[in-house]
């Protein structure tokens, strides 16, 4: 197997969705309560409100926080291309991405400890133009093709050998006998070791994979492609044992030049042909969120194509695939069904004198510092494929490949919003375990939050009464909930409860039960 000294692979705005809650919607019955346990429970849907109130599920945007590194201020790479993945590794914040050197397309690595400030460090890997640089692997190596190259971390390895890198190996044209994905490892998270192909297709995108603990198994996130119709590329899933083994997937589907197509693989998630007819869902960028229970999230990059018919105007060369890209939020349950609570981007593309204009591709991964969030993206300054969007803004900016910064308060992807008009949400039947209920809030100074524990019945439970809540107000990631002073419910563990909230002027994201502190 050939060995690689690697060189070349919160914010508060409201996106626009409102799902109004208005008295009761389907909830688990008293005879069969949601267990919590001591997990965090995120408001992404419905779930968590049987009946409601003035309540209005609302999608948050993330912040721009500004520039990560750009093209000029790369010595050895002519530009950043596609951000690979982001994680925690240690004491350190770690990210891999593709790039375009002088020698060719390369795979390479960044370090931060702040989470905003990145360096390259010089790994000493490979060498270009004479320069010891931080490329992992080159693509002009055994048509290694490192642009959608992903690396994580596998926290379950037990081989000491926990980096696993996934990325394409191809001809043109593609070959079913030897090309494909490849998986390779690591034990330091820069040389890898090939160990096998592992699909036998031509994804064009990312294989996204991840620990699914509620399964048991690895889920790989990757595209599809529909062979007819104009919505192409749709969001498919993989489920397997051992993603360094042979992924399944229907291996009687005709062949299509060696693409992965829709009737190869499981497609979860595609554009609305009613909606959207003109576009399709270009990259997933799915994730198993870590900080609560049972929450997917896959903040996906929708893709609205021109055409000569749609829009006349635009300078089109042959052979380019010219349009639009942002970022918008999905979420999930399961990892299976998925809902696009908002059609309004996650965060805001740049305006047309900004260097993150008219295309943002947000890349896999977020990493924590504190009490937020952040997250990645690339953007080149221009449409899909290269164009300026019209001859007036040629001269704005000078398109440059870069990646960008955002933030977002932990569990704030969304939150269940009353205004100063006030309102109510009952939760179903729960079961937790624990002794303090605390709660991701923000009622800013003028809005109240008041908690009272009910029994399964919708009783109030004397000692957790509303005329006994302590109002809760302010911005809390994690505020303990009183009753007179009292904070222990202890002696409601294990028995089912219901939550009713009354709030006003409140962005509630996330209740969760614990031991005390």
């Amino acid at each position: 197997m050939p060995r690689f000294r690697h060189l070349g692979l919160l914010g508060g705005a409201i996106l626009g969705f409102m799902l109004f809650i208005q008295i009761t919607s389907p909830g688990a019955s008293a005879a069969d309560p949601i267990d919590v346990g001591g997990s965090k429970q995120l408001f992404i849907d419905s779930r968590f409100i049987e009946s409601s109130q003035n309540v209005t599920l609302t999608a948050n945007r993330a912040d721009k926080l500004g520039v990560v590194f750009m093209s000029e201020t790369a010595p050895f790479e002519q530009h950043p291309l596609f951000l690979g993945n982001v994680f925690e590794d240690g004491d350190k914040f770690k990210m891999y991405y593709s790039a375009i050197t002088p020698a060719g397309h390369s795979l390479a690595y960044a370090e931060s400890t702040d989470a905003i400030t990145w360096t390259r460090p010089p790994l000493g890997l490979a060498s270009i133009n004479g320069d010891t640089n931080n490329n992992i692997i080159m693509g002009d190596q055994n048509n290694v093709s490192p642009d959608h190259a992903m690396v994580f971390r596998d926290e379950r390895d037990q081989t000491g050998r926990p980096y696993r890198l996934f990325m394409s190996i191809l001809h043109n044209p593609f070959d079913t006998s030897t090309d494909g994905v490849y998986a390779y490892d690591s034990d330091d998270g820069f040389h890898f070791t090939q160990v096998r192909r592992v699909l036998p297709l031509l994804l064009d995108n990312p294989a996204n994979v991840l620990w699914d603990g509620r399964l048991g198994k690895y889920v790989i996130f990757t595209r599809a492609l529909a062979t007819s119709g104009g919505n192409q590329r749709q969001i498919a899933r993989i489920v397997t044992d051992d993603p360094m083994q042979p992924w399944p997937y229907n291996t009687s589907a005709p062949d299509y030049h060696g693409f992965a197509t829709t009737e190869h693989l499981n497609v979860v998630l595609k554009a609305d042909d009613a909606i959207d007819p003109f576009s399709d869902i270009y990259y997933n960028n799915a994730i198993l969120y870590p900080w609560a229970q049972d929450v997917y999230l896959m903040f996906i990059t929708p893709f609205r194509h021109f055409t000569t018919s749609q829009q006349p105007w635009f300078r089109f060369q042959p052979g380019n695939d010219y349009g639009l890209l942002d970022t918008q939020l999905a979420v999930s349950r399961d990892g299976i069904t998925w809902t696009r609570p908002s059609r309004a981007p996650y965060f805001p593309m740049g305006m047309a004198d900004e260097w993150d204009r008219w295309l943002v591709d947000m890349g896999r991964g977020m990493v924590r510092k504190g009490n937020y969030l952040y997250q990645y993206y690339m953007s080149g300054g221009h449409t899909h494929d290269g164009g300026v969007l019209r001859p007036e803004h040629d001269a704005l900016v000078e398109p440059k490949s870069g990646f960008g910064v955002v933030r977002q308060r932990l569990d704030g992807f969304m939150s269940a919003d009353v205004n100063e008009n006030g309102g109510w949400l009952l939760t179903p039947p729960l079961v937790f375990s624990g002794s303090r209920l605390r709660l991701n809030i923000d009622t800013g100074a003028m809005g109240t939050a008041f908690v009272e524990i009910r029994n399964a019945d919708g009783a109030p439970i004397p000692g957790f009464t509303l005329a006994e809540a302590e109002e809760t107000g302010g911005n809390y990631i994690n505020q303990q909930v009183y009753w007179k002073g009292n904070a222990d419910v202890s002696s409601l563990a294990g028995k089912p409860i219901r939550l009713y909230f009354k709030l006003t002027s409140a962005k509630l994201y996330a209740f969760q039960f614990t031991e005390a502190e």
